[in-house]
């Protein structure tokens, strides 16, 4: 076993040949804070990183390449490697003329210097809503570990709530609790909350490495924005900065009691609905 449920051509074809009614939602792990979701015959990907790499822990699950074929839209929370990677999106985009790519705007100029036209690229800002294949988005902001702005003033690191049929799913991309996040999402009524746990300390701080949520804050934030389902994410993927996912579900058990969540095998697909 590689670590992966599925990978390759296995869970291409699962993807292509999904098919819900309008009250389901698929979802797919693809590591570290990469998402596939299905709804209909809309296929999103959100902080995809395929670039083959030996800093992987986990090999890719398939190729960008391969990828580009089957995807509709590909949404990138922010300009880090493991979230907006020029490999992965250059490769996608150059394979095939399907996916769209939505990201934050102060990163367009990141896809344009790859040669990605700007009628694949839809700009996205925090708290202004977009379409994307007739679902709604709504990118929020994200703390990283701090709110940061580009010279328009715009959030250079983004989550997205996407508002499916079957359920609105958030997205948060990389980010720490800031003092209103409860306040600005519970509104939102999100039915699905996709959360990082790596967490953040002192050594990861003196190497650079910027902090998230860790496991105990995630499930609380999920518990009191009224969340039906919690996925933690960001655990796996690089040595030195990840998180053993069994303190989240330790803690989901003891203190939150009857709340779902789902701790994914990479390559696993999840059926949803309320």
């Amino acid at each position: 076993m590689d670590g992966w449920y599925k990978s390759g051509e296995a869970l291409l074809s699962q993807m292509r040949e999904t098919k819900l009614p309008d009250h389901m939602l698929a979802i797919w792990y693809l590591g570290q804070a990469g998402i596939a979701v299905k709804a209909g015959d809309l296929l999103f990907g959100i902080d995809l990183y395929l670039r083959d790499t030996d800093r992987r822990l986990l090999p890719q699950p398939f190729t960008p390449e391969s990828a580009g074929e089957i995807f509709d839209y590909v949404l990138c929370t922010h300009d880090h490697e493991d979230h907006l990677d020029a490999v992965t999106v250059e490769g996608m985009a150059r394979s095939s003329n399907r996916a769209k790519f939505i990201v934050p705007a102060p990163h367009v100029h990141v896809l344009r210097e790859l040669g990605i036209s700007s009628e694949r690229i839809l700009p996205a800002h925090a708290w202004h809503p977009l379409e994307a294949g007739g679902i709604k988005l709504l990118p929020t902001p994200a703390a990283h570990e701090e709110f940061e702005f580009d010279e328009n003033g715009d959030y250079t690191c983004l989550g997205f709530i996407l508002d499916f049929p079957a359920g609105r799913l958030y997205h948060a991309g990389d980010t720490i609790e800031w003092e209103s996040m409860v306040e600005d999402l519970k509104p939102q009524n999100i039915d699905i909350m996709c959360l990082p746990i790596n967490g953040s300390d002192w050594k990861r701080k003196h190497q650079n490495i910027i902090g998230n949520l860790n496991s105990r804050e995630a499930a609380d934030i999920a518990d009191d924005c009224g969340a039906d389902l919690v996925i933690p994410l960001h655990f796996d993927m690089f040595e030195g900065n990840g998180e053993n996912p069994a303190h989240f579900a330790d803690y989901m058990f003891r203190d939150h009691k009857g709340h779902r969540f789902h701790i994914f095998a990479p390559g696993e697909r999840y059926l949803y609905m309320k």
